[in-house]
Formats: C-alpha cells, structure tokens, sequence
C-alpha cells in the first residue's frame, strides 16, 4: 500500500521548488544509486549502484561492489 501511495505523490508532485527529489526510505539489502545532491565526503562516483547494508534515522551505511563501505545520507540516494 505504501508503495502504490509513494508512486501516486510522485506522479503528482513534482517537489518543484527543493533541492532534493521526494525521500523514500531504504530497507536493508535494497539496490539504490548515488544521487547528484552527493556531498564532498562521498567517495562513490554518480550513479554507482550500491547496496544498503545499515539504515539509521537520515543516513545510510551502503557498500559498492567492491565492498567498501562509507555512510552517506538519504539525499544522496536514489
């Protein structure tokens, strides 16, 4: 249900006027991707595909491919 309900607000509001598209929490062991809105301490290259490994209240811990780790937060997520 919550899903069907995130799809809907997403299809109707554009979040024009933010810096950061519409924020959906991450479960462990979901596949996302490093967002434009990244900051400096982000090693990750845009659009690298990690995996949630850790979720805290507005961050992540997320590990690539290669098994590195860093913690990033939920804006820096897509």
């Amino acid at each position: 249900m919550k899903n069907i309900l995130w799809f809907l607000i997403s299809l109707f509001d554009s979040n024009w006027g933010y810096d950061t598209p519409l924020q959906k929490r991450f479960k462990v062991g979901d596949k996302c991707k490093i967002s434009h809105y990244k900051t400096k301490d982000n090693t990750f290259e845009v659009g690298e595909e990690v995996t949630i490994v850790e979720n805290g209240r507005n961050d992540y811990l997320i590990k690539n491919r290669n098994g590195k780790m860093i913690v990033v937060y939920q804006f820096e997520l897509i």
